[in-house]
Order: structure tokens, then sequence, then C-alpha cells
């Protein structure tokens, strides 16, 4: 009789276990249903600026790395660029490093077909005493020690290889207006990213480079 007793037990417990998994199941299907999905992707990069467009570039240009789908979120509208006369003070100093990555995404060349400043000697004084130490491209590198290069001249020169027939697996959602994120949990292994219009995109990757 006891030994009954526990086996019904046991089988109510069994039918409890696997409705409450049925119910979780359900809830799961019923809240996924209720996500407007735009899309889904395996790297989302939010951000547009200099950084999140090349390294866009880069994985769409990166053998190992151009079977992913990629989607850029820009908050700015894709507007036409128009190179000016006179210089910007929006500037940035790159590195020959940085030199050597846009050389590797073919966006240097069209940097130069602009225009950049070559920085070929440096100075640096000390504020507290007379010391200060120098460096020139000429005794020490093969190349230059930096270089200036204005915002918009080098967003634009990635902008030209990240467009070009090279990169496919890269899409630009241009007056992207993001209003929030949901990271992935244990009940939801994926990133959701939620824009003000209501649309949602999901990724496994999230890169917040705004």
């Amino acid at each position: 009789m006891l030994i009954l007793k526990c086996i019904q037990s046991k089988k109510i417990l069994c039918t409890i276990s696997n409705n409450i998994g049925a119910l979780s199941s359900i809830r799961k299907i019923s809240n996924a249903k209720e996500i407007n999905v735009k899309g889904k992707y395996d790297i989302i990069i939010a951000g547009g600026g200099m950084v999140g467009c090349a390294l866009a570039c880069a994985m769409g240009k990166n053998p190992l790395l151009s079977q992913l789908k990629v989607l850029l979120l820009e908050g700015s509208p894709n507007k036409k660029f128009e190179f000016k006369p006179e210089y910007s003070n929006r500037v940035v100093a790159l590195n020959g490093k940085t030199k050597s990555l846009m050389n590797s995404l073919k966006v240097w060349e069209h940097v130069e077909n602009m225009r950049l400043q070559p920085v070929r000697y440096m100075q640096v004084w000390d504020a507290c005493s007379d010391a200060l130490i120098s460096f020139s491209s000429s005794e020490i590198f093969d190349d230059d020690l930096a270089y200036i290069v204005e915002n918009d001249v080098l967003l634009e020169a990635i902008n030209k290889e990240l467009k070009s027939k090279d990169v496919k697996n890269v899409e630009i959602v241009y007056g992207a207006k993001i209003g929030g994120y949901e990271l992935a949990k244990d009940d939801s292994p994926r990133n959701i990213v939620k824009m003000s219009n209501g649309d949602n995109y999901i990724c496994d990757l999230l890169a917040n480079l705004k």
C-alpha cells in the first residue's frame, strides 16, 4: 500500500513537472510572439562613427568573419559627403598601427587622396622642470611618427570601403534611434536591441560603440 502511494506520488510530481515545463515553453513562445522582430543577426554594432564603421568594415573584409551577419545602427541620416577646401578643427591623431589597419582595409588610399598631415617631429616638455624628450621620424622610424586626419575625412574613407562590393555581410540602418537594450539571460540567450519606432533586432553579440 505504501509502495503504491509512493508510485502515485511520483506520477503526480512527474505530471506537475511536465506541466510546468510545458507552461514555461508556452510562456517563452508567447513572449517571442509579442516581440516585433525586425531581423536576427550574429553581431549588432550600435554607433556608426569612426570606430563602429571601422569595426564593421573589418568584419566584412576578414575571411574568418565575412560569413557573419552584421548590422550597423547609425543614429544620423545618410548624408552625402562634401569635401571642403577649409580644414575642420575636429581631427584625430593616428599612429603607425592604425595606418597599417587602414591599409589592410584599403581605407588609407582614400585618406591620402583627400588630405592628411604627417607628424615627423615631436617634442614633449615637463611642466615642473626643464626636462624634455624629442622624437624624430628620421632618427627612429622608417615612417612618420603619426598622422593628423580630419574626422569627417577618415569616416568618409572608411565608408567608401564599407559600402564597396567587397563587403557583403554588413547591413546599415541610418536614422536608427535606439530606445533600449535587453541583454541575454539564461532563459533568453540572445540580446535584443529595442528601437524607438517599435522595431526590435536580435543578436548573439552586441557592440555598443555610441
